[in-house]
């Protein structure tokens, strides 16, 4: 098959500055979590996020707050080394409540949002690092704020059947110590792309590999060596990793990309040199015409990329010209660095895709007028938020968090653990603005009582003198800092148009038009229910006075695309689109027709659309949420009213 991946040089370097603040509001001691992982998840369904969070604690002083977790006998013990917390705004501040008694979030881990069993409820996947002793698996949301293990869940083998432990005949534990989500093979599902290890009574072996979700709690691990040597069936043993799925080709198959260290005495993968390195980053190309869920390697760690471990990266369209670019930053290897130098090598891949006969292929340019390419700044965190795209200043373009121990700084100041701003422009990331930050550290974004806010805090070890220390009043150390946006909120998108659904027995192809009115780099999230369920983990409200608010900070389930081709099951189908834009709100959604699958397929008789709000301006035409006085109000039926709020 034609290889759908190629790199290409770099051009020069400019910076520029950006003149906005973002100073601290908040320091926490008691919450400090060092490599700490979570994510921002609607809860309790009040259109407000709460953060899910753990990590690695650093008391500040005898007898202050900690996690206390029930022993396998029952009895009460309080953790010393590892907390996990619901923090939650209470309409005056925020306040943090344990996460769960029956144990905690590990250092390092991936913690993925998702609806897994269809309530409506946005679930989550802990992955705790590969830690034994601490949660893992998926966690199902009861719409109140606790969250419960769900036992159903269960990883087989490629005949369907449990993996058990030769020695003693026991069924083995799975353990990953990273995961994503995505809809692998496109039948509506959510599977898992996962690194880790099968844990047995004596033995730990690793096993990598896509889990196809079979829609009884149970998944079929699929391509376990495709993160390794699969030729010889050996899984890469992997550590200090962090894993991701995304479109990259814009061609409706989600593929996915790893990074990590490869652990242990077995085989290493080779640089383009030669050189056998303890480090990888690999990209899988989902070759969905031949097949969804068999994946090609794109061989981008031999170029541009070089191999990164114990790092993080960020897959989003920087320079909105509609093609997923790349912000990746690890440990480099010999090909990247020369005489065994230990430092990182952040770089901005920007992408490319040409389409052809073949499919759409992707190329990337190392972009060196990002100010920060090849410095060495370490986030020491390789968990799913180390550092953050987003936009954050409300311009509608997606912006970088990039935290860490800098021994090059920026700014040309002295050496310390500092946080950089990246705003985003239309030639991707080129100026910066220091701002407080930490290493080891986990970056997150807390609504302050302001549905789609996006406050800046992360937790970590901090000491940067330009915001910590004894004349700023804040003290240094391991604490979590909170901060607030001081830019213009984002608002909600407009929804996209002309949705259309067509039916060929079970092959269902939904399509929609890209809103006029917004930008390339938005995603799309499209939403299934059957049997007035949610079919897909669809993570954003669903109809009513809610109804397109996400739920989640996470681009769309349909990534860049304005079509996807499903295999699906027998039944009645309801289905709708929406559009997030790079602040991660989502418009209303833009319903379809109903459609059945299977036995009488096709469309159901159309109805009426009931018109809903897309948009709302003030009376100097711009875009606001709802407020006080005068608001003008576009409905998707193209009429527009004028509200007088109270």
């Amino acid at each position: 098959m034609k290889k759908l991946f190629t790199l290409v040089a770099a051009s020069a370097m400019a910076l520029g500055m950006s003149a906005q603040s973002i100073t601290i509001s908040k320091v926490d001691e008691g919450l400090a979590n060092d490599y700490a992982a979570g994510c921002e998840i609607d809860i309790d369904n009040d259109g407000i996020k709460e953060l899910v969070i753990g990590g690695s604690p650093n008391w500040p002083a005898e007898g202050s707050i900690g996690q206390v977790i029930y022993d396998a006998d029952g009895n009460e013990v309080k953790m010393e080394s590892r907390c996990s917390w619901i923090i939650k705004f209470n309409g005056t501040d925020y306040e943090a409540t344990q996460l769960s008694q029956e144990g905690v979030i590990g250092i390092r881990s991936h913690v993925i949002p998702a609806d897994f069993n269809g309530d409506g409820n946005v679930d989550i996947y802990i992955a705790s690092g590969g830690d034994a002793n601490t949660l893992n698996g998926i966690f199902l949301n009861d719409g109140n704020g606790s969250f419960v293990k769900d036992d159903t869940f269960k990883v087989l083998n490629e005949d369907g059947e449990p993996i058990v432990d030769e020695e003693t005949g026991t069924q083995l534990r799975w353990l990953p110590r990273a995961i994503d989500v995505a809809d692998f093979n496109n039948d509506g599902l959510v599977d898992i792309v996962s690194c880790g290890w099968w844990l047995g009574a004596n033995s730990e072996t690793a096993m990598n590999g896509v889990l196809i979700n079979q829609g009884d709690g149970t998944y079929k691990v699929t391509n376990r060596f495709l993160i390794g040597i699969e030729d010889e069936e050996y899984a890469y043993p992997m550590a200090l990793c962090t894993i991701k799925a995304f479109d990259l080709n814009n061609d409706g198959y989600a593929d996915f990309m790893v990074q990590g260290n490869v652990d242990g005495e077995g085989a290493k993968p080779e640089t383009k040199n030669g050189v056998s390195v303890g480090r990888t980053f690999m990209a899988f190309l989902n070759i969905g015409a031949d097949g969804p869920g068999e994946f090609y390697d794109l061989g981008l760690a031999q170029g541009v990329s070089h191999t990164f471990g114990n790092g993080n990266f960020n897959v989003v369209d920087f320079n909105n010209d509609g093609t997923p670019d790349i912000f990746v930053t690890g440990e480099s290897p010999d090909d990247a660095r020369g005489g065994g130098q230990w430092e990182y090598y952040p770089q901005l891949l920007i992408g490319k895709i040409t389409k052809s006969a073949d499919g759409n292929e992707v190329s990337y340019t190392d972009n060196s007028q990002f100010p920060a390419s090849h410095k060495d700044i370490r986030p020491l965190n390789s968990s799913n938020n180390g550092t953050r795209a987003i936009d954050y200043n409300g311009d509608g373009l997606y912006d970088l968090f990039y935290l860490g121990w800098s021994t090059q700084m920026l700014d040309n100041s002295d050496w310390t653990q500092v946080g950089w701003f990246f705003p985003g422009s239309a030639n991707g990331l080129t100026s910066y603005q220091r701002i407080p930050g930490a290493s080891e550290q986990g970056v997150f974004f807390l609504d302050y009582g302001v549905e789609g806010d996006l406050n800046y805090t992360f937790t970590g070890y901090h000491g940067d003198g330009n915001y910590f220390g004894d004349a700023t009043g804040f003290a240094s150390g391991r604490s979590m800092v909170f901060t607030k946006n001081p830019w213009t909120v984002a608002g909600r998108p407009e929804a996209p148009t002309a949705p259309k659904a067509e039916v060929d027995d079970h092959t269902v192809t939904l399509s929609w038009t890209a809103p006029a009115a917004e930008k390339k780099n938005v995603t799309y999230e499209y939403f299934l229910k059957k049997d007035g369920k949610v079919y897909n983990a669809c993570t954003s409200f669903i109809g009513g006075d809610k109804d397109g608010v996400r739920k989640v900070l996470r681009e769309g389930n349909a990534y860049m695309n304005t079509s996807i081709t499903l295999n699906l099951a027998d039944g009645d189908y309801e289905w709708g689109v929406q559009t997030i834009n790079a602040a991660e709100k989502g418009s209303v959604f833009a319903k379809g027709e109903t459609f059945r699958v299977g036995a009488g397929s096709g469309i159901f008789e159309k109805k009426a659309a009931e018109a809903v709000e897309v948009a709302r301006y003030n009376a100097a035409g711009q875009a606001i949420a709802a407020q006080k006085g005068l608001n003008i109000v576009k409905m998707s039926d193209g009429t527009v009213q004028r509200v007088i709020v109270k």
